[in-house]
Formats: C-alpha cells, structure tokens, sequence
C-alpha cells in the first residue's frame, strides 16, 4: 500500500468476515466515514472510474492498467477475454498495487465461459432458462456462477439481464433476456441475485430501464424506446422494481433515447438525470451503487465528446463511470468539476460513500478473499457445474406440438429411423445419441449444400417412418432468418409430406415462425453438445419434457407453449455425480482393467454402470484377443453364457406366468408330457430353477461325438461340413451335427440320474428343461420367445442367439481357440458344447449381446417391469423370481442373488446389498441389478480367450472388485 494513513484504515477494516457480519449499519458507516476522511479529491474521483483489462493482452497492456491504477487511483476494472490463471495472477498483483480494493468485474452472464470459452463452463443462456420452471435450480447457477467468479478474482457480475425481451428483431439482448413475461424474467433474475449473493458476489441488474423491444443495437448506435410512462411502468420497469423492493445492490443504466421521460434529443438514459436520479433514485427509491453501461459505445460517442459525456453521467445520477472511452479525459474532466463547483463535495462523497460501503460489505478489504491459482482450473469446472448445466438444459427442452404424439418416440421395433442434421458438416452430438436407442441412417446438410443435395437426402430419407431434422449453427438475428434459410425450409415442408418428421431446434424459438404447419416440433434453444444429447434422451422418453416457451413465435406458438410429457423409464445417460457416484473413484475401475489385461485374465472386456436410470459409465477396454488387432468397441457382442439363464429362459418364464400359461408349482410333466416317465416328471419349476431339483450339474454331450484318437477332433459319422437334412444342426459355420442327435441329448437329460439329496447344486440341465418347457407351452423356442416378448419391443439392438445370421463377425468377441472338439477358433457361435450341438440355441447358453442391451433388459426388472412405456412384466411376479428360494442362502428363481452364508465363498461385490440379483456367465460375463440402490453392473468378457482352463479372472475377483468399485464411488448426503 502506497499510503501510511490509509494502510492504518485498512487494518482496521480487515477483520475476520465473523467480526464484520456483526458490525451494525452505524459501525459500517463509521469505516466508511473514516476511509473517505483520510482521501484525497484525486483519490475518491478515482473511485468513479472503471476501466478496462485483457488477461489474454501481452505485458504492455499490463503495464497500462497499472500505470492507471497509479495515476488515477480507478476504484475497479472490469475484466474481458483471457485464461482464469492469469486473470486471476493479474487480479492479485492490480489489488496489491492499488491505494484501496478494487471492485473487479465480468460480463458472465452465463458464466465464466463468456470470457474464456476454451477454458471455463459456459452455463445456458437466459433466454434457455426462461423455459425452465424450476428457480431453485437458476439459484443454484446463479451460486455456481459467483463461486467461480471469486475464483478469479471477481467480485461483481454484470447480471441479470432484466431487460424484457418482446422484440424478436432485438440484436442485442435477444437470448439473453428471460423472454417476454416480465413476472419470468423478475423472478428468474430475483433467483440468480440471490444465488450469486450467497457465494459473495455483488449482482448487477441490467439494463435499466429496459432494453428490450428495440431493433437497434446500442453498441453501434442510440436506440429509441418510443413508449409512454404508463407502458414503460407496467411492462419494462416492472422486473426493475421488483429486485429493488428485494435489495439488488447495483443497477446498470441502458445508453437508450426514451423520449417519453427525456425530451432532449439525442441524450442517451445513462447520462439523463430525469431517468437516473428523478427515476430511478427518487421514484423508485434505489439507495445502491448505479453504474454507467460501457462509455464508449458508440450510443454515447456518436453525440457527446470525451469526458463530457463522463461528467454528464455522474451529473445525471451515476457512482461508477463503466469502460471510460478516454480515463484520462474523463478523470480530468470530473476532477475539475469538483474543483470549479459544478460537482459539490457532498455529490462527490455520496457516491464514493456507496462505493466503499459496497467494496466493505463484499469483504475485498481482506486480502484472504483475492484469488488463489491452485487447482484453479479444476475448480473451476467442477463436476457441480456440469450436473447443475445438464439439468438446466433438460428440464428446458419443450415440446411446441406432437400431433400424432409420436414423442417420446415408443416403438422401437417396427419403425425404421432417419435423421439429418441441417447447417452442420458433420454428425452431431444429437444424431450420436439417437443411436443409443434406435438404428438410424444419419446425414447432414452444410450450410455451402446444393439444392442437389437436398434432392438426393430427401430421396434417401422419405423412405424412412421416422425422420429427425435438426437445425444446427442457428443465427439469433431476425434480420439473417435465424440462421435457416429458404432451402431448408422448403426441404423440410416436402419431407414432411412423405413421410412423418421431427423437429428439433437447436436456436433461437423465434425460429418457431418458419413452421406454423409442423405437425411434432421440439425446441432446445442451444447449440451446446449437452443441449443435444438432453434433446435426444428426452425424445426417446429418458427424461420429462416440462419446458415452456419464454417467448413469442408467429401466431401458433405463443409464450407459455409447451407440452408436458411424462418420461417412460428409458435408460438416459449422464455423469456420475449427477446420480450420487463419485467420477474420481469410478477411475480405479481403469486401473482394476489394465492390471486384468496385463495379468492376461482377459483380452478386454465391456462394462456399463447405472444408477437411477441413467448409464454413467459404458466403456469399453482393450482388445478381442491379445495379439491387440481388434479394440473392443461398447457396441460389440459377446457369449453370455449362463446370463443366458436370466436374460432369455428366466424371462420368458415370467412372461408366460404373467400370461397365465406357466406356474411355477407345476411339475415337469405338466408340460413337457412325452417325458411322464423320466424321473424328472414330478419336479416342479420352482425348485429347477432354484438349483435344488436334484439335477446333474451337467452332462457333456460332445464326448460321445469325438473321434477315437487324442485330438482328432470331431467324429464323421456325426458331423459334416455342410449342412443338409440329416446333419442340419449348426455347430459351428463349418461343423454340422447330425440332426437326430438332439434326440439324443434329451434323452440324456431326462434319463440322467437324480442326486441324493436336495440341496443347493448349480445344473445347466435344468436350463435346457426350461427351453424345452417354453417350446412346448408357446411352440416357439427360448430365442424366438424372447426376442418377440422382450428384445424387439426394447429396441434392443444386439442382443440375438446365433449372431453370425445378424452380425459381421468382426463385431463379435471370440471366446476359445478349440483344440478339443471343435478344432477351431470358437468366434460367433456359442461357446457352450451343448448350446452348440442344439444349433446354438438353449435356455442355458446361447445369447449374445452388449453391455447396454443388458442394461436396458436390467433396468426394466429394476422399474418393475415398466420400459419405455410399456410394462413388461408384473411387479409382483419380478418380485417373487428375485426373492431368495426359501431352501437357499443365494439363488431365487432363476436368478443368482448375493451368497448369505458366511461359509461359503461370495458371488459378487461384498457390499452388494442381500437383495441384488444377476448372473455370472462362464466366459468372463456379469449381470447385476440392485434395487435397494438402484445400480446396475454389467461386465462382458471373453476370459476363454484363448483357453477356457485360463481362470485368472475368476482366481483374482475381477468382476467383484470393479463392482466394489461401484459401491466405493457412492457419496454420502
């Protein structure tokens, strides 16, 4: 500090913040009055000023704002375009050389990332919030917002904007108003205040007394508001009047011609004392700091000279002169104002008065409150920050019609699926995530496309049931048609005559003028990837639709518009923390990996994790096998194994109990009736599926079918290369089993001996029984039955028995290098010797799929049934099969539950809670669902890979460790 006297001052000021939130008004004012005691008239003119700095600028323009700092003792500077670490070095290193704190202020109105788009989260803009019915939510932006602010170094936001936005010809203010109703645009900017209140920060209303409805930019020029006093007061003075009842700090005047409170032509509200003092002061009682807009704008320029125009505005009723077009003559300029008489001394007090009360109550005489770089960039996009943005941007998204209420899209299994994306160069993150739920041929249209292209899309896409058309790279001028030109629009009125479009606008709802005669369109306001994705996930029924439009469009669409569309319980996507799980802990789940790989337990390996609904994490690691040619993508397939057992045989089960056609209380004669005299006859389904029928673990039917030396593979008189009527059964794309060799297995199966007793023993036997009990009751086989009852109408994608018919092999995982029956890499077909000589095809082995597919069929049994808008199966009927057998410690019916039995080894993660279910799948594979916390854990591998004797992964506990891992990444409330 430059001054002995004022540094005395300062140590008294800088008690702790417990101190001084005791201090009454009258201490307050006392500190005040002893700082403006000990100043100088240069000094508090000082004080007036607010100027200008870049943290991008190199050390010349460092310099300079010093050099002014000292020379004309400014009061704040109002910080643009930079990085955060160096704003915030600059911040420590301007407050430091000044004689008192400096108010240091942004432009945020939607966060940091309006000025460092590259290195902060920018939140969505006002006009994206004014559909969000949720102020609480705004408040915790507005909170978030303030936190990072102080960060670096802030402590003034130049926001909210109260400006009513009823001109969609405005180039100015437009999205970043509230929209048109001016109780919105109060109370939304009322929840901003207060949440950056409470983080610290002093708000700023914006643009007094209204910016509005006007088509001229006060940047380039002045702009007229031609309405009367009875207008102005009842519409743009409303959300003005409203924060100051409720104790906003700091009002910005507009630079605005407002004939009707100032007759003088040409002289701007900023620097009008019927609009600043008579107005606002007077009339509408505000005691805060009033601030000028930016001073060299061309609005003030182009009619007043430098610094005259400065002392007019402090004249007219201003504390702070904002962005000086010339300091040096402004400060020179005021300076002798005082000194003449034309600005008093009690004038001039009065405002630094306010200053300093203001630079007290936001604690900037402690230096512990200037920015620390630590961690700066990390705190900055805290994790907080991105939950707070996604659902912003959710529960914004609204619905303007759906007249065949095709949202949320339900029908996943019959329609065929289109999308392009108009004014982008390439895929969007909207088309990306619509591939999450649907298959869809994606296409896109530049900007530089030719009426040719559009002829050619057209073509493609109206053979399509469903076609998604969004609107990228939207402009928010009227005057440049919203960025959507004629072509586009005429391409969209043609497709919607062949066939049904969807549309979704990723812009300005103004927009919504285009298409009066649109029959389903979606709005979603913004650009940003996270906009995009929310704007898929809520089409296809993951989240409510609940938004409402802030503003005005053409005759159809007025403000208020909006659908209220309830979710159908489709999975959505989303980071962890929005769901309670912790994204650091989650990483030790790469590490678990890459030690997986590295010990060579398995090549690679799927997993997918979800809580409440929303996949947090689908990741796919390492390769199909270890000579590392193939990378595992997510979408690839995998052999289940035995979560075939739950996910195809269990499931049909429920299905046809649910339909009255199976009851588990019934004996296996009542179905299968050509078996009466097997001694299987008199088991019932409850106890097979439980593991406690007394079958045989299992029974290796290829055995019998192998040539008589060592290693020679596969008997002729069983097999042939190709197929035929007599060898139909398919075991592997080069191995035929004779067809009358199913025969054999089943009698086999039912010939094979009881066991003793009727404990608890794991029997794949009881699964072919419950294929064989499907057939006979439906007359269609476990795939057929599933597919038709469950994977189709899920939309599941790729999820089949006998992938090979459906799939490129390359999309396949191989499971065994075969040199003891098949003679062959085992790559597309089922793994499981028995499912293999049934033609692929059995309630114990034979699925294939992803890690989402079996989310999907998951997180329908964890809704009860209920997915995506169709209940699948009965609550009650999931909750008896997921219920412990009353005669074991771990399995239900069908299911594998948690082992309860301290003696015995667990099946799963030890802080899974007693009532998880799944199933574990003999090559690497794990499904489990927790409904007491609502988790799912799915992990696909090919640990057979290239020898089913390798058990390393089963050895070391891979699938229960990362599954740990999951309960480990839980957060407390």
């Amino acid at each position: 500090m430059k001054h002995a006297f004022i540094y005395f001052i300062f140590i008294f000021c800088w008690a702790p913040t417990s101190m001084r939130s005791q201090l009454s008004e009258d201490s307050l004012s006392d500190q005040v009055d002893s700082i403006i005691n000990q100043l100088t008239v240069e000094q508090k003119v000082g004080q007036l000023f607010m100027i200008r700095a870049f943290s991008r600028e190199d050390e010349s323009h460092i310099q300079f704002v010093k050099d002014q700092i000292d020379k004309y003792h400014v009061g704040g500077i109002c910080f643009f375009q930079g990085s955060p670490i160096k704003q915030a070095e600059l911040v420590m290193s301007f407050q430091r050389r000044s004689e008192l704190p400096l108010f240091i202020a942004m432009d945020a109105e939607w966060g940091l990332g309006m000025r460092f788009m590259d290195d902060a989260i920018s939140f969505p803009k006002n006009m994206t919030l004014g559909a969000v019915d949720d102020h609480q939510l705004i408040y915790r932006m507005g909170k978030e917002i303030g936190r990072q602010l102080k960060l670096v170094g802030a402590n003034i936001n130049f926001a909210p904007v109260l400006d009513v936005n009823n001109n969609p010809e405005n180039p100015v203010i437009n999205f970043r108003s509230f929209g048109e109703d001016k109780i919105n645009v109060a109370s939304k900017s009322y929840a901003l205040m207060k949440g950056m209140e409470a983080s610290g920060v002093m708000a700023c209303a914006k643009h007094f007394p209204g910016h509005g409805d006007t088509a001229t930019d006060s940047h380039h020029d002045l702009p007229v508001i031609p309405f009367n006093k009875r207008r102005l007061d009842s519409l743009e003075l409303f959300p003005f009047k409203m924060l100051i009842d409720q104790g906003i700090p700091s009002v910005m005047v507009a630079h605005l011609q407002i004939p009707s409170l100032e007759s003088r032509p040409n002289r701007p509200s900023t620097v009008s004392g019927k609009i600043v003092n008579d107005l606002l002061r007077r009339e509408l009682g505000f005691e805060g700091l009033i601030f000028t807009d930016a001073m060299e704008m061309k609005a003030v320029t182009k009619h007043f000279s430098n610094g005259e125009a400065d002392l007019e505005a402090f004249l007219a009723g201003n504390d702070i002169i904002l962005l000086p077009e010339n300091i040096e003559h402004a400060y020179q300029r005021i300076l002798q104002a005082v000194e003449d008489g034309t600005v008093t001394r009690e004038r001039l007090d009065k405002s630094v008065r306010r200053i300093l009360i203001q630079k007290l109550k936001l604690n900037l005489f402690d230096e512990d409150s200037y920015a620390d770089i630590n961690n700066l960039t990390k705190e900055i996009n805290h994790v907080d920050a991105q939950i707070i943005k996604s659902q912003l941007y959710q529960k914004a998204i609204t619905l303007v019609r759906n007249e065949s209420n095709l949202i949320p899209v339900k029908d996943l299994k019959s329609k065929n699926y289109g999308s392009i994306a108009l004014g982008a160069d390439a895929a969007t993150p909207f088309q990306q995530r619509v591939l999450s739920y649907v298959d869809s041929d994606n296409y896109w249209l530049s900007k530089s496309s030719t009426r040719k292209d559009y002829a050619i899309k057209k073509r493609q896409l109206s053979k399509k049931d469903v076609v998604f058309v969004s609107f990228h790279n939207m402009s928010r001028y009227a005057t440049r048609e919203f960025g959507i030109d004629s072509m586009q629009r005429a391409f969209v009125k043609e497709l919607s005559q062949e066939t049904n479009v969807v549309l979704v606008l990723f812009g300005s709802p103004y927009a919504l003028s285009f298409f009066e005669e649109d029959k389903h369109i979606l709005v979603a306001y913004e650009e940003d990837e996270l906009a995009q994705d929310m704007a898929a996930q809520s089409l296809f029924g993951a989240n409510d639709i609940i938004g409402k439009l802030p503003v005005s469009a053409g005759v159809s669409f007025p403000a208020g518009t909006g659908m209220v569309i309830p979710g159908i319980k489709r999975l959505g996507f989303a980071i962890p923390e929005s769901v309670g799980l912790n994204s650091d802990t989650l990483r030790r789940i790469h590490e678990i990996v890459e030690e997986m790989i590295e010990q060579k337990a398995s090549p690679g390996c799927q997993i997918l994790i979800a809580k409440d609904g929303k996949v947090v994490f689908w990741k796919a690691f390492g390769h199909h096998t270890y000579k590392k040619e193939k990378p595992v993508s997510p979408e690839d397939l995998y052999d289940l194994a035995s979560v075939t057992k739950i996910m195809a045989a269990t499931l049909s089960a429920m299905h046809l109990e649910d339909i009255g056609k199976f009851d588990l209380k019934e004996s296996i004669g009542t179905y299968i009736q050509e078996e009466d005299t097997t001694n299987k006859s008199n088991i019932i389904y409850e106890d097979i599926l439980a593991h406690v029928g007394r079958l045989k673990p299992w029974i290796p039917f290829y055995t019998p079918t192998l040539a008589k030396r060592p290693a020679s593979g596969p008997d002729l008189t069983y097999y042939r290369s190709e197929p035929c009527d007599s060898f139909s059964l398919c075991v592997t794309p080069n191995l035929y089993l004779r067809t009358d060799y199913q025969d054999s297995i089943w009698r086999r199966i039912f010939s094979s001996p009881l066991r003793d007793k009727d404990s608890y023993r794991y029997s794949d036997l009881a699964f072919y029984i419950m294929d064989r009990t499907i057939q006979k009751i439906s007359g269609a086989r476990v795939d057929r039955y599933a597919a038709d009852h469950f994977y189709k109408p899920l939309g599941l994608r790729k999820t089949t028995f006998n992938p090979l018919s459906v799939f490129d092999r390359s999309m396949i995982a191989p499971t065994e290098e075969d040199d003891y029956y098949r003679m062959s890499t085992v790559h597309g077909t089922v793994h499981d010797m028995g499912a293999a000589m049934l033609s692929g095809i059995s309630g114990h082995a034979g699925l294939f799929s992803n890690a989402l597919d079996l989310g999907v069929l998951m997180q329908m049994l964890l809704n009860e049934g209920h997915y995506g808008g169709v209940q699948y199966l009965k609550p009650e009927t999931i909750d008896k099969y997921t219920r412990r057998h009353w005669r074991s410690s771990r399995r239900g019916l069908g299911f594998d539950m948690k082992e309860l039995n301290p003696d015995r080894s667990l099946n799963m993660s030890y802080k899974a809670s007693r009532h998880t279910y799944g199933h574990l799948g003999f090559t690497g594979t794990a499904v489990f669902g927790d409904p007491e916390y609502n988790i799912i854990y799915v992990f696909l591998s090919n640990r057979t890979y290239p020898t089913m004797e390798n058990n390393k992964l089963g050895k070391n506990n891979y699938r229960p460790r990362l599954q740990t891992v999951v309960y480990n990444a839980l957060m407390s409330d």
